[in-house]
């Protein structure tokens, strides 16, 4: 039911926003497959630049990522580079539930290798985040290339649950998750024998790292009307910069929080209420500047 209905939904996304940033298309040969990305970088590459690698959901695909998570306007302001890849089927490998049994893993190692040799990216900061399905792989990336990611997030995505998954990690993991509470696709609760629920997920990279101290904020709420609440959560120890981030969107629906695309009505129709206290994008990029891969070697 799930699929279905988020294939009935991704057609009211096509169309409805103008691709204002200049993207260009490039491709890689994997397992005999042509494989897109699009991508979008600023005007200054004469120094490496950090890159965000962002995902789409399910049903979803490269261009209409870029264009309702309206990440690339910031990331440009701040020397960031974007990759928006093409999921095969409209969708990522996450081990289970989904139409795709692609290697979407070796997919990503080799996009990422491929685009460090060709253009001009510091690969001392590369980070990926997604939506929905994207930010369910970019929780499974985490566990397979935390020698090529520095950090990652997810909007509306949980860590799903595999138990052929070892996620056997030697380092600490940045992460930052955003989800609304009253997601209808992506529950904040979990799933039961799918998916994790949003506080388990965060809690799992959290112990992880052995962050033993946590504070909650509530982000002040100026803009009343659209009916929901921000609540902040960090993860954190001493001696130690690393810090799992969790926004709870206490009413939010399934999407891209902040983002202008969710404010229209046919969207929160089918998606629910969206937050105008942060953004989405803004969140993440802060986020990951603040890490480096070499700041846990």
């Amino acid at each position: 039911m799930r699929k279905v209905f988020l294939v009935f939904i991704s057609f009211f996304l096509l169309g409805i926003t103008e691709n204002k940033i200049a993207t260009k298309k490039d491709i890689i040969n994997f397992d005999g497959k042509k494989r897109e990305y699009y991508f979008s970088f600023p005007k200054n590459t004469s120094k490496p630049f950090p890159l965000i690698i962002n995902f789409h959901g399910f049903s979803s695909h490269a261009i209409e990522q870029q264009k309702f998570s309206e990440m690339d306007n910031y990331a440009h302001q701040n020397g960031v580079g974007v990759i928006y890849p093409e999921g095969i089927k409209k969708s990522w490998n996450i081990g289970k539930g989904m139409m795709n049994d692609e290697n979407d893993i070796g997919f990503v190692n080799a996009l990422i290798d491929s685009v460090t040799s060709k253009y001009n990216i510091d690969s001392d900061r590369i980070y990926v985040c997604g939506f929905s399905n994207g930010g369910e792989f970019s929780y499974e990336l985490m566990c397979e290339l935390s020698n090529k990611i520095a950090a990652f997030g997810s909007v509306g995505g949980n860590f799903i649950i595999n138990e052929n998954r070892s996620c056997n990690v030697n380092r600490e993991i940045p992460l930052i998750h955003i989800h609304g509470t009253k997601d209808r696709l992506e529950k904040y609760n979990g799933y039961d024998g799918y998916y994790l629920s949003t506080i388990e997920s965060v809690d799992f990279w959290a112990k992880h790292n052995q962050l033993d101290k946590m504070v909650v904020e509530n982000i002040e709420d100026i803009h009343k009307k659209d009916g929901t609440n921000v609540e902040k959560y960090t993860f954190f120890k001493d001696k130690s910069d690393t810090k799992v981030i969790h926004l709870k969107v206490v009413n939010g629906g399934h999407v891209w929080i902040g983002s202008s695309i969710f404010d229209l009505f046919s969207q929160k129709l089918l998606f629910g209420k969206n937050n105008h206290e942060i953004n989405s994008s803004k969140e993440l990029v802060d986020f990951f500047l603040k890490y480096k891969l070499s700041d846990f070697n």
